[in-house]
């Protein structure tokens, strides 16, 4: 009897004193990270027959177990690494946020409204060099502003693929910690142990593994957990499978996991965090400013290049942006304009190229064509040339080069040709007959057009060699065909051009000379009468424009007289204007009531004055005057960077044209180049309010806005979803620690409860040992 008494003490002792270490064991673990509680679970041993009886042999101490919740470990780590991506990509926004400086005095937007407001000063007082020189400064300033935030911002992504290799490495070492403990676990527990401390240190790797990558775990009956990162083993039974990234030269990263060549897409944990400002909110910060400045330096150049300096004209003018010989055949002029790797459009249209005389003042515009489907670099250097007083080519680095002959001047600005009768189309001097219709003209192989001039009748024949397409044969080119003939050289007559009609003159002016045009199988194409004859007359009528065009687009005002007659003497005399529409906008009449040189109202602020002279209907006769908003519809200069204010495509190399740093004076105030002309600089000033095409329609300072209110909305929506899931993270943190956690006051009553089970052994066993004594001492 009394070995089974003492060993039922002995083990009820036994299982006190292991109650008493578990509980000091949690005791002293109570703020030990990941630590779970844990019990000895006990249970009645088994019974013992003696004497008839069935007595009890005492307590068994079976196992020490964790409390701990499974379910609840997949909750948390989801979390933990939910709430750690947007933990990351909060600081990489707040950074941005910050390099922003908005609002304030030292961010773009102050740098933006600093600049359009010199240009307003300047606009009041244009010849100023202090306020132009203030212009260029603040222009300066904001550029440098531009190119900081790029470089800055382009930095941090350089910075965060540096971070994201430190991050992986973390990663690798936890992956292999894991496996070590995985082997330990397996090994401890194969003997029916369980390893407990072991099994809280892997779940706080794995929780410190769930803040950096998105993770999925399973458990095998061995008790070796295999983990996933973006559906990929990451972490074996044995061994661990290290992760890595690639940078591009572009600022992107790929992440793999050894053993696969196809890269992996994280979407929780600090890294995706962290990937997520790299290669989405700051390439699109990036992205809007880059289409800001380049919407800016577009718009303003666009504006800026058809100014004129201070000195109202220029001598020499080298564009900013080379022609690219794209088909590699050693040549640029053969390269469509359009398609010569200029950083902006050029499109269908025309510039006008205004050429002065500097002595006289006296000046001729030149209207250029650009097709955007046809023109060639080298047309386009040729057709500058054909101007009188100009000269263009290509350097040696691909960039256009204008020069201005000696004695004159040129730009590009949107000038009123007060004198547009240059050829004498409209009652000139000149005998000249026009054709009925403008071109183009259906002419056939061979067809002829015969006159007769002062040396006799000669004929033109019209080969299709002559022309691009004969069927369409233009006025120009029938020009052309006509100018280079011998016999109308001979003859001293001339085909001119004038609104796509074909003019036939004779070189000389007055009444002595005329000549006929009596045949030809091309009369019925051309709308001209067989032996239609003129003579030239000695009092030619000058038309001269006036006013100022207030038209919003570029038209034209095409004048026609309707019968023949003398100016300010003829009955029923009256000139038609046309616009570009061929809709009538005035008739005016130039009968015995108008005094020649009188100045006419017309339309859209434009005035014409004639004085005397002889006009034909007959004759068709007509002037064209060409009335320009926008002198450079083609925005060939802005593509080019002629006479640019900004240089650059984007906000990483926008800058201030260099020449302007040099000689503030070269800035386009005006379009005429007079003292006072700011009509330049309040058309870019308006670029505050002006619809951009590039920034989908918004203005300028408008778009920014956006762009700065995008950022605070997408930082204020990640902060309020961080507390969102911080509550939800906490709260499963308090859920483990109601599950798992060291109440160190139960603890402490758990204590008292075992040291009173021990002493109650102990004291058992005491009597046991009396009472065998005084049994002994009986017998």
């Amino acid at each position: 009897m009394s070995n089974i008494g003492l060993n039922t003490g002995l083990k009820a002792l036994l299982a006190a004193q292991a109650a008493l270490d578990t509980t000091g064991h949690n005791v002293s673990n109570a703020n030990t990270p990941g630590y779970s509680r844990q019990r000895l679970q006990v249970s009645a041993a088994g019974t013992v027959q003696s004497r008839g009886l069935l007595i009890g042999a005492g307590v068994n101490a079976d196992i020490v177990t964790r409390s701990t919740n499974a379910l609840l470990l997949v909750r948390m780590t989801g979390q933990i690494g939910s709430l750690s991506r947007l933990e990351s990509a909060l600081d990489g926004m707040t950074e941005v946020e910050s390099l922003l400086g908005e609002p304030g005095n030292f961010g773009l937007g102050s740098g933006l409204s600093d600049f359009f407001g010199s240009l307003s000063e300047l606009s009041t007082s244009t010849e100023d060099l202090v306020l132009r020189t203030g212009a260029v400064q603040k222009a300066t300033s904001m550029t440098t502003q531009f190119n900081q935030l790029s470089t800055t911002m382009s930095s941090m992504q350089v910075d965060t693929v540096g971070q994201i290799e430190l991050q992986l490495k973390q990663v690798n070492a936890l992956s292999e910690q894991i496996v070590t403990l995985n082997i330990e676990i397996a090994q401890t527990e194969a003997s029916g142990i369980p390893a407990n401390d072991l099994r809280d240190e892997r779940e706080e790797r794995m929780r410190e593994l769930a803040s950096f990558v998105d993770v999925e775990f399973h458990e095998d009956e061995t008790g070796i957990v295999r983990i996933t990162a973006a559906g990929r083993l990451l972490v074996g039974g044995t061994r661990s499978f290290e992760m890595s990234s690639e940078a591009g030269g572009d600022g992107s990263i790929e992440l793999f996991i050894e053993g696969s060549t196809t890269a992996v897409t994280l979407k929780q944990g600090k890294i995706a965090g962290m990937i997520k400002t790299s290669q989405q909110f700051i390439p699109d910060l990036l992205a809007d400013f880059d289409r800001l400045a380049r919407s800016l330096i577009y718009e303003v150049n666009r504006i800026h290049s058809t100014g004129t300096p201070a000195a109202g004209s220029f001598q020499n003018l080298t564009s900013a942006y080379s022609v690219a010989d794209t088909d590699l055949d050693g040549l640029a002029t053969d390269e469509l304009l359009s398609n010569t790797g200029l950083p902006f459009d050029v499109n269908t249209g025309d510039l006008y190229v205004n050429v002065s005389r500097l002595d006289t003042g006296d000046l001729e515009s030149h209207r250029v064509s650009i097709d955007q489907s046809s023109t060639t670099v080298g047309d386009f250097i040729a057709d500058l040339n054909d101007i009188p007083g100009v000269n263009a080519n290509l350097n040696s680095f691909g960039r256009l080069q204008i020069f201005a002959d000696a004695g004159f001047g040129y730009d590009f600005a949107s000038r009123l040709d007060m004198a547009p009768d240059k050829d004498g189309t409209l009652g000139g001097a000149h005998a000249s007959i026009g054709t009925g219709a403008a071109g183009p003209y259906a002419l056939s192989d061979g067809d002829t057009l015969d006159l007769v001039g002062a040396v006799g009748p000669f004929s033109v024949t019209f080969s299709s060699a002559d022309f691009v397409e004969m069927s369409e044969a233009t006025a120009d080119e029938m020009a052309a065909v006509l100018n280079a003939d011998p016999n109308m050289q001979a003859n001293g007559l001339r085909a001119v051009v004038t609104d796509d009609r074909l003019f036939i003159q004779t070189e000389a002016t007055g009444s002595s000379y005329g000549f006929t045009i009596s045949g030809g199988t091309s009369l019925s194409a051309l709308s001209i009468t067989p032996g239609h004859s003129t003579v030239g007359s000695d009092t030619g009528v000058d038309i001269e424009i006036g006013g100022s065009y207030t038209g919003e687009g570029n038209d034209k005002f095409v004048f026609v007289p309707n019968t023949d007659g003398v100016v300010g003497t003829t009955p029923g005399l009256e000139v038609e204007v046309f616009s570009e529409s061929g809709q009538l906008v005035a008739t005016l009449d130039l009968g015995p009531g108008y005094q020649p040189g009188t100045a006419l109202e017309v339309d859209k602020g434009i005035t014409a004055a004639f004085s005397f002279g002889e006009l034909s209907a007959t004759d068709n006769d007509l002037a064209r005057v060409d009335l320009v908003a926008d002198s450079d519809t083609s925005d060939v200069l802005a593509a080019l960077g002629l006479n640019s204010f900004f240089t650059g495509t984007s906000a990483e190399d926008i800058g201030v044209r260099e020449e302007l740093e040099l000689d503030p004076m070269l800035i386009s105030a005006g379009s005429s180049g007079a003292a006072g002309d700011n009509s330049t600089l309040l058309e870019m000033l308006q670029l505050q309010s002006k619809a951009v095409e590039g920034l989908d329609g918004e203005p300028l300072n408008d778009f920014y806005g956006d762009v700065v209110s995008d950022v605070g909305f997408e930082i204020s929506t990640a902060s309020s979803t961080y507390d969102v899931e911080t509550f939800l993270l906490d709260n499963l943190e308090s859920r483990r620690e109601q599950t798992s956690g060291v109440n160190v006051d139960e603890e402490l009553v758990n204590m008292v409860k075992f040291e009173q089970s021990f002493a109650a052994a102990s004291r058992y066993i005491q009597v046991l040992n009396e009472l065998s004594g005084e049994i002994l001492n009986l017998i």
